[in-house]
């Protein structure tokens, strides 16, 4: 029976909840990570950042003409998307990190870990040893259990 630690990504990159959200998009768009777990100062995992926090979502609200839209948060319009993104930058992530998180131990069944997965609508889930943060599953990890095998010659 496969475990989480069979299909997760190890080592994994995470980023101090103190850290801001421009230093977590950097971070994302050096690396081309589409997550980062969020530590505290002990090292414990305490939320976790998406590239689809960084989305804008459209509001509409009543009475209104004009389209609003948020951003990790913030309203924003089409006229001061720029403003909203300078005063979004220097935010600590901790601020706008989705919380609490969703974890899994490294010892648990692969369906456990889907179930775990469609029940709280996540499409990634760090992978702890004990506390330790030790790797991520994204959804497209489920890969690995229907790929052909990598063969030795």
């Amino acid at each position: 029976m496969k475990l989480a630690r069979d299909i997760m990504n190890s080592p994994v990159v995470s980023i101090p909840d103190d850290a801001t959200v421009g230093q977590a998009a950097r971070l994302m768009l050096d690396k081309g990570y589409s997550a980062l777990p969020v530590v505290n100062q002990k090292g414990k995992v305490v939320g976790i950042i998406t590239h689809t926090d960084f989305g804008l979502h459209e509001r509409r609200l009543p009475m209104t003409e004009e389209p609003l839209y948020t951003l990790l948060g913030a309203w924003a319009t089409p006229g001061n998307m720029d403003e909203v993104a300078a005063m979004i930058r220097s935010r600590p992530v901790k601020d706008v990190m989705s919380k609490p998180v969703v974890a899994v131990q490294e010892s648990a069944p692969i369906g456990e870990v889907a179930s775990l997965m469609l029940r709280n609508k996540v499409r990634r889930l760090p992978v702890l040893r004990g506390e330790s943060l030790v790797g991520i599953i994204a959804s497209h990890d489920f890969l690995k259990l229907v790929a052909d095998p990598v063969r030795k010659p």
